[in-house]
């Protein structure tokens, strides 16, 4: 008996120590207050349906380091900038970085992926290239707010000049666009279109073009805001995702949703710029 309760007394103790040894330092050195935290429709990474996705994931992860608190809305992706930049927003995920970003909020990567070219397979045989394309009459739909790889940006920036692009409030929107015959193009990462769209409705309906070179990659970002985190607070959430990274949580995390190949596409190894 006596045995019995020394070694229940020992695994509770054993497992108090664990959990605190799985906090990476006071709370403070995170957050002084609930994190406004916005989240958008976006395939694997978050969905409204269910609540889930790598990004719930990933901030979950974050809250069990940490101790903070997040408190969540769901946003379209055009007013999260917004609210970034005005101060009511505190973080967001899945933040391509740009030089505008950077300029109020530090960008901490933590997957990368790649957008390709879908287009309705009625028009595939005449647009092959970035040239054919420009020359086309042929629209575009994109989701207001989102960046891609650079010559999707040049490219996109060349046609609205044009007025033709069709902007979406969000992703779904946007295969509706195509869906409906609203627009032939639009572009999507592998990880998004296969949340939308069925192995038939691809093999039948679509044709995939892959124009940017092959070292430009979308690289995805935690994006602190400037007017809420410090300099050092966002350089100990950098170390976090580091950590989350080395220790295969961020891994193990992509392939509750995916394969063990697209799982192993996303984890980010390049450089590092939390301030």
């Amino acid at each position: 008996m006596y045995t019995r309760l020394f070694g229940a007394l020992f695994f509770l103790l054993a497992s108090f120590g664990t959990a605190g040894q799985a906090l990476a330092g006071k709370v403070s050195d995170y957050c002084s207050r609930p994190i406004r935290v916005g989240l958008f429709e976006f395939g694997v990474l978050y969905k409204s349906s269910s609540g889930d996705g790598v990004d719930v994931r990933l901030l979950n992860a974050i809250r069990d380091l940490t101790g903070c608190e997040f408190e969540t809305v769901v946003l379209p992706r055009n007013r999260i900038w917004a609210e970034l930049q005005g101060g009511s927003l505190d973080l967001a995920s899945a933040a391509i970085p740009t030089p505008e970003r950077k300029s109020y909020g530090y960008l901490l990567p933590y997957m990368k992926t790649r957008n390709v070219v879908l287009m309705r397979k009625s028009v595939g045989p005449q647009i092959k290239t970035v040239s054919d394309l420009l020359a086309s009459k042929i629209r575009v739909g994109v989701v207001r707010g989102f960046k891609h790889e650079t010559l999707y940006d040049t490219l996109i920036s060349d046609l609205d000049k044009q007025g033709r692009v069709v902007q979406a409030v969000d992703v779904a929107e946007n295969f509706r666009l195509i869906d409906e015959g609203h627009v032939d193009v639009i572009f999507s990462q592998p990880i998004i279109y296969r949340q939308y769209l069925s192995e038939d409705y691809i093999s039948q309906k679509m044709v995939f073009r892959d124009w940017a070179p092959k070292s430009e990659n979308s690289v995805g970002a935690l994006i602190l805001s400037r007017t809420s985190f410090s300099a050092e607070q966002s350089r100990r959430w950098d170390a976090l995702i580091v950590r989350l990274q080395k220790d295969g949580t961020l891994y193990n995390i992509y392939r509750r949703f995916l394969g063990p190949e697209q799982a192993s596409e996303l984890v980010y190894a390049g450089p590092r710029f939390p301030d």
